[in-house]
């Protein structure tokens, strides 16, 4: 799943009235302030996820300005946003995979994952694809325009249970995003992991995400970066092809190796059932599911998955935790 990548839900002007709306410090710009207490997030469970400090609010945005902007692709682009409260700046925190709420001021909420490097948790990427009413209203703020935040949700990759084992990041297209963190965690440690490989796949080679960043991390040799598209142009010299296809380049140890799958639907079916194919045991299998996240709690039943609330028991998923729902094509 990819919290806000493709996905986004607009709620009326009327939202606003739950916020304190005033002027910014230019006058020009609107700020949301929490009433009462901020979201803020400190301790930690056993799964990694971050949790909210005691008497925290995690209804209530808090207000972040946007610092800078960088185009990934034509209708792709990672905010680096940063709280206005220097409280909540400092003690934020996240693990990788999960998701903020990000608000537009009258426009609405989406759930959108958190894409930068959670060493450095005093700003936050967030990589969007501009598609609807919220993400517009983001990209439309622009540097220096201010949303509201909270968060962080849902359950994270297993960074503790990856050590010492090799590593296979499936991504497809805006899937990167949310395994990005992962990729921040693993070079900032990289002594903890054994062999990792990139396995990314887009449409084009003008639609990868972070391709400098790609291209950083094949050149450093602590991991192998795989990228193929789906059509080619004159100047690509790497495969083309689905992403899956590149599993025919690897050799898989399956009792030694953990694989991370993140993208569509399709995608994660198929990569799934292809390194079950291999042996890999369905307990070393995770997938980042999507879908329609509201609340963040799982509360509001939007992003109900069988049994499951996408929301609060995932977006990552261990397969063998969903292999019988996952088999269901209507769900």
């Amino acid at each position: 799943m990819v919290p806000g990548g493709h996905r986004y839900h607009a709620r009326s002007a009327s939202a606003a009235e739950r916020f304190d709306v005033v002027a910014g410090a230019d006058c020009a710009r609107l700020c949301v302030f929490q009433r009462g207490k901020s979201a803020m997030i400190a301790h930690v469970d056993v799964d990694g996820r971050p949790e909210p400090i005691c008497g925290m609010d995690q209804w209530m945005p808090a207000p972040a300005r946007i610092l800078a902007v960088q185009t990934e692709n034509f209708n792709t682009r990672t905010f680096r946003l940063q709280f206005v409260d220097p409280v909540l700046r400092e003690q934020f925190r996240f693990a990788p995979g999960q998701f903020n709420m990000l608000y537009a001021p009258g426009v609405g909420e989406a759930a959108i994952s958190i894409s930068s490097d959670p060493a450095r948790p005093g700003v936050i990427d967030h990589t969007i694809r501009v598609v609807g009413s919220v993400t517009r209203a983001v990209d439309a703020a622009g540097p220096g325009g201010l949303v509201g935040l909270r968060g962080p949700f849902g359950k994270p990759w297993p960074m503790k249970q990856m050590e010492g084992h090799n590593l296979v990041i499936v991504a497809g297209g805006i899937g990167l995003a949310p395994l990005r963190p992962v990729i921040y965690s693993i070079l900032n440690e990289r002594d903890r992991y054994r062999r990792v490989v990139l396995l990314y796949g887009c449409r084009t080679p003008e639609d990868r995400l972070y391709a400098h960043e790609l291209e950083q991390w094949e050149d450093r040799g602590a991991i192998q970066v795989l990228v193929t598209v789906d059509n080619a142009t004159a100047a690509w010299t790497g495969p083309v092809g689905v992403v899956t296809n590149l599993l025919k380049r690897l050799r898989v140890s399956a009792q030694e190796t953990i694989v991370l799958v993140c993208g569509p639907k399709i995608l994660n079916r198929v990569a799934a059932w292809k390194f079950l194919q291999l042996h890999v045991p369905p307990s070393r299998v995770y997938v980042s599911l999507e879908r329609n996240m509201n609340c963040g709690f799982g509360r509001c039943g939007h992003c109900q998955y069988d049994k499951f609330f996408v929301c609060r028991d995932g977006p990552v998923f261990c397969f063998a935790d969903i292999a019988d729902v996952f088999a269901k094509e209507e769900i």
